[in-house]
């Protein structure tokens, strides 16, 4: 279980502290070289141990919404009471009949402690941490979905792969749609004029509810997308 606690604010959104699985290959990944054989001894060594030093720096938190989807085609989804999101949303969220708007964000300390190591020099060990944090964010999404999976979906529903703004043709300014659904600040997150959010090791977007075996065969967007070299690929 990813999850170690919720709650349930006024305007219904949910509130979730959760536990996070970071694998080093995502962190490599983040880094440029997962795919790079073999990794250095010396770079293994150097991302464990900054893993160790950093796993008491995640504070995973996160915040959704679900809405029925009221109508969605290739260019638009409006949720029941939403403003409408723009963009091919329908690659990603087709067979769903309901949609969680979330927030997750592991908080401010890896990148606290990143900006520290690189004012003291040590760009290297900076970088590496500042991996780790996108990891474990992206770790928090996946210990959403699970949430939303045993805790939201009903007998036969699934839920879809996440899709956030900035992505695959959803325009970053949709972030702004998004922060008009639900209120991030219950944890601590606040969107800048330049659609990027704070903390910065925070993700947003979209997953989708519906029938378990329609999510099946509409399978992964990615297995027929042609940017091969997109760094949010998923392979299996």
């Amino acid at each position: 279980m990813n999850v170690k606690s919720m709650a349930c604010t006024n305007n219904g959104q949910r509130l979730v502290d959760l536990e996070v699985d970071l694998a080093t290959r995502e962190v490599l990944r983040m880094m440029g070289g997962a795919h790079r054989r073999p990794i250095e001894s010396d770079v293994l060594s150097l991302v464990s141990r900054l893993m160790s030093e950093a796993a008491p720096c995640v504070q995973a938190r996160g915040v959704y919404l679900i809405r029925e989807v009221e109508s969605m085609t290739d260019r638009e989804l409006t949720l029941r009471g939403c403003p409408p999101f723009l963009g091919p949303i329908a690659k990603f969220l087709r067979p769903a009949q309901r949609v969680a708007v979330y927030v997750v964000t592991i908080g401010d300390a890896i990148e606290r402690r990143a900006s520290q190591w690189a004012s003291e020099g040590h760009s290297v060990e900076s970088y590496t941490l500042h991996a780790i944090g996108s990891a474990a964010a992206d770790a928090a999404v996946d210990a959403l979905v699970e949430h939303l999976w045993t805790h939201e979906a009903g007998p036969g529903e699934g839920v879809t792969l996440p899709f956030s703004p900035g992505y695959c043709g959803m325009p970053l300014e949709q972030q702004q749609t998004l922060f008009e659904i639900i209120e991030p600040a219950a944890i601590g997150v606040t969107l800048l004029p330049s659609m990027l959010m704070v903390p910065l090791k925070s993700v947003s977007g979209l997953a989708g509810i519906g029938n378990a075996k329609e999510i099946e065969i509409h399978g992964v967007p990615c297995e027929y997308c042609d940017l091969e070299r997109c760094s949010m690929r998923r392979e299996d």
